[in-house]
This record gives structure tokens, sequence and C-alpha cells, in this order.
């Protein structure tokens, strides 16, 4: 299933929101619908909060199967409740904080349960993020950006990256994190900073509600979705 939808009125509400097989991470000001709406679509149980008291969830942490990795930002209050809302759904994760001077975690690293791909901003961190994402870790750019999370979209099915990748870079992609699918677009109409527009895993995909509807079906196409 896949939806367009704004959080509020934002488009860009991959910056506002990260999502796993089993979690989604929202932004508390969120209405209760617009939160069920989302759970149903992507299938997963949902925390509303903040991290570092900023609702810029997406941008600043990323999460796997595995792992959660956030910034050092994040404040006592919200590190607790994370943990206490795993627990209560018996999900046992590796919480990781990564004290790079560059919080924006969620911009710097792209990754599903197979792999990850981080910006060469954070190579000094490779081996921790490998120990707590559990998944071989590249260091590497997206069509020459090093915000690999913003510029692209992966689940354990596919992957949609910004539209300037060129094709040895899109094997190299799908190999890394072992999807079926992959593809090359926009959202949001004609925003190339895909990971800023969407939210996905392989049951489902929200994405921003300025997206077209031909932006949707090329979406669709590289997540695995039709």
């Amino acid at each position: 299933m896949i939806i367009r939808k704004y959080f509020s009125g934002i488009p860009t509400i991959g910056v506002l929101a990260l999502t796993t097989e089993e979690i989604t991470l929202l932004p508390i000001f969120l209405d209760k619908d617009d939160v069920d709406e989302v759970s149903n679509v992507l299938k997963t149980h949902c925390l509303q909060t903040n991290i570092g008291g900023s609702s810029l969830i997406g941008s600043l942490s990323v999460a796997n199967k595995y792992g959660l990795l956030l910034p050092k930002i994040v404040e006592d209050k919200e590190m607790e409740e994370i943990k206490k809302f795993l627990n209560d759904i018996g999900l046992d994760l590796n919480i990781g904080i990564i004290k790079s001077k560059n919080t924006a975690l969620g911009n710097l690293i792209l990754t599903n349960d197979k792999g990850a791909l981080i910006s060469p901003e954070l190579k000094d961190f490779k081996k921790d993020i490998e120990d707590y994402l559990n998944v071989d870790v590249e260091i590497g750019t997206i069509a020459e950006l090093p915000t690999v999370g913003s510029n692209a979209v992966i689940t354990n099915k596919g992957c949609l990256t910004h539209p300037l990748v060129e094709e040895d870079e899109l094997k190299f992609l799908k190999d890394l994190f072992d999807v079926e699918y992959i593809g090359k677009g926009t959202a949001n109409k004609g925003t190339t900073s895909v990971g800023a527009c969407i939210i996905a895993n392989s049951k489902g995909a929200v994405v921003g509600g300025d997206t077209t509807g031909p932006e949707l079906l090329i979406i669709e196409d590289a997540l695995g979705m039709i």
C-alpha cells in the first residue's frame, strides 16, 4: 500500500519520521488519525517523540531491525521513552549514540536489514555503526552527494535514488542492500532528495503530499510495490 500525505501541511515527511519493518517514529504534533493511518499503511508500531527536542526525527536518527542510531543531542527523557516503547512491544534493538559533530544521522546514513551506506563525514564511526546496525557498512556518496540518507529510500525489497545516479552506482547499491528492485526518481513535484520526502518499508510507503501521479508510479516500481 502507498499513500500520499502531508504531516500538518508539510510534504517533506521523510525529514520528520523514520520507519523499519517493525517500528515507526513520528513527530509529536501529528493527530491520532494521522498516526493510525501511517501505522495501517506500514503495518508497524508507532511512537510519537522528539529527538534532541526536535521534530526532525528522520533527519536525526536511523534504524534497521537490529539497531537504532541516535545523535549526541538526544535527551535522557527521550531515550527512556524510546526504550520503554521498545520494551512494551517486545523489541530488542541495539541503541547507539553516535557522537559525531554532525548530528543529522538520518541524512548521512542509508540502511536496511542487509547493508548500510554511510557518508564520508561519518567514516570515523564506521565500526560503531557496523556494530549497532549489524550489517556490512560501505562509505560512499549518492550522485556524488554525501547526504546518502536524504538522496535515496531503501527497504528490504527495493530502492529509489536521486535521479542523477549512474547505472554502475545503481548496481553497487542493488548489490550492497541485496534488493530485488531499484530505480531513479523524484517526489513532491521534482524534489531530488527523495529520502526527505518518503518513508517506506517492504509493506508500504507514505510519500509527501505534493508527489505527482507519474512520480508515484516510479516510486512504486522502484520499491517493488506494483
